[in-house]
């Protein structure tokens, strides 16, 4: 096997020449290979190209978000390969073969997601089989491990079942170390072809585990400099304002690039560099320490670090807990810092006090309080926080109170709350209020958007009180 770098011949006018290859019924080019890794790999200036095949009638219709695509896309970019096409077909046998043919002599790379399940709709497998001329057989070692897996379960083996664990004859069987279904690989025309299945944990177990290692070895041989990753994460600025922060911070630099998301309410920044690794790594601590400086503390994590990560290594080490009252998040923040394994070690409790008699009655908020002020206030929000400190005994108590509103058709947009003055409390006025070890503060924020972006929006700025209160 060889992979080249040198400039591809044919990409633009046909699929690129390929070593005769017998293979009974199946054109020659499409004959599937076993090896360990890529047979020849052929690219740019140096250059590795891809396209990503997402397949299903529920991707096809909108049912479910292609977020297959996006993990896809994203991890080729890091590394360094040039994502040519993303393509939706269904779950259609001709639909499926007619992509595979055009994708297989334009791109280096071809990773498919989707259709190898056990279901009738599931026909992936039968489409690249019938394509290549060979019959579906079960994967040994996959069988196996579904009948060990049905059986610790006592669930029934149907024979359907039986269905997403073969693969097409000769293909190279990828395991699945998230399910049942394995993926495989083959060599299909001018391409190295992988698919995948289609849940997301189970596609990004496979390709972690099987592709990105071969993936690696492609563009190192294809001369592709290879890449470091940082991504800082934000919260309490916006993408504006971030980019204000930043502007010129790659002046001058050569390799290395600049990239926004946002995932309200977070934003996250991230720079590539490429080249030698041990350069790449000193420019990019160097990117790191003005970009630190530039955006200061809005960061509250690198990388696979989370904000229920921050928020709970920022009361593990100040040695404190935290116990929430809810009452517009219903519950959302106390999930939220939760996400975390080890968020027992910080996290008491909290009560969600949806009603006013819940307030009164569980967290001693005093009835002339809401009379006076009205459940969304800072008074309340005060007695909520001291309430839910009192009763799980922690080092912070933390309130949440406000008017999520409504995005059904026909709801309030500027629900009435008790109080003297409901019409004065639109819709994204939450109170918040954090009890500490001294003394409670308080504070009103207006948050914009629908009901679960102002929940959202809220959740996030409550725990991060406690981060705030103990962030060094």
């Amino acid at each position: 096997m060889s992979i080249s770098s040198r400039v591809s011949p044919g990409r633009a006018g046909g699929k690129k020449p390929l070593p005769p290859e017998a293979n009974s019924g199946a054109a020659s080019s499409d004959r599937p290979s076993t090896e360990k890794s890529p047979q020849r790999i052929v690219a740019r200036g140096p250059q590795v190209t891809a396209a990503v095949l997402s397949i299903g009638d529920e991707v096809v219709c909108g049912e479910v978000v292609n977020a297959n695509a996006a993990y896809l896309s994203e991890r080729l970019f890091e590394a360094g390969v040039v994502l040519r096409e993303q393509t939706v077909v269904p779950d259609d046998p001709q639909a499926i073969r007619a992509a595979l043919e055009r994708l297989r002599g334009s791109v280096d790379v071809l990773i498919a997601t989707g259709g190898l399940g056990p279901t009738e709709d599931d026909r992936t497998v039968d489409a690249v089989a019938e394509l290549l001329g060979v019959s579906a057989e079960p994967h040994a070692a996959s069988l196996d491990a579904m009948k060990k897996r049905f059986s610790a379960h006592g669930f029934e083996l149907t024979p359907n079942n039986l269905r997403q664990v073969r693969v097409p004859a000769g293909a190279e069987a990828l395991s699945n170390g998230a399910g049942i279904a394995p993926g495989f690989r083959i060599r299909l025309g001018g391409a190295d072809a992988y698919f995948l299945p289609g849940v997301p944990r189970e596609m990004e177990k496979v390709f972690a585990d099987h592709v990105a290692p071969r993936l690696a070895t492609v563009l190192k041989t294809a001369g592709v400099a290879p890449a470091i990753v940082r991504t800082w994460h934000v919260y309490g600025m916006g993408e504006s304002h971030i980019d204000h922060r930043l502007a010129g911070l790659l002046d001058g630099v050569t390799g290395a690039t600049l990239h926004f998301r946002t995932a309200a309410p977070e934003n996250h920044v991230k720079v590539i560099v490429r080249g030698p690794t041990t350069k790449s790594k000193e420019l990019m601590d160097k990117i790191e320490g003005d970009l630190r400086k530039r955006i200061g503390n809005g960061i509250y994590g690198i990388d696979g670090e989370t904000f229920p990560w921050a928020v709970g290594k920022a009361l593990r080490e100040a040695a404190a807990t935290m116990a929430i009252a809810e009452s517009c998040t219903g519950g959302y923040a106390g999930q939220l810092i939760t996400a975390e394994s080890g968020a027992s070690d910080v996290f008491l409790g909290s009560v969600v006090c949806y009603a006013n008699d819940v307030k009164v009655n569980v967290l001693g908020v005093k009835a002339k309080t809401i009379e006076e002020f009205g459940a969304v206030s800072e008074p309340c929000a005060r007695e909520m926080a001291e309430g839910v400190k009192r009763i799980c005994n922690s080092t912070v108590g933390i309130a949440i109170t406000g008017v999520a509103g409504a995005d059904r058709e026909g709801g309030d947009k500027v629900p009435k709350v008790s109080g003297p003055t409901p019409s004065e409390k639109p819709v994204g006025t939450v109170s918040f209020a954090i009890a500490g070890p001294k003394t409670t503060r308080a504070e009103t924020k207006l948050f914009t958007g629908g009901r679960e972006r102002i929940r959202r929006a809220a959740a996030y700025y409550a725990i991060d009180l406690a981060r705030r209160q103990f962030s060094k």
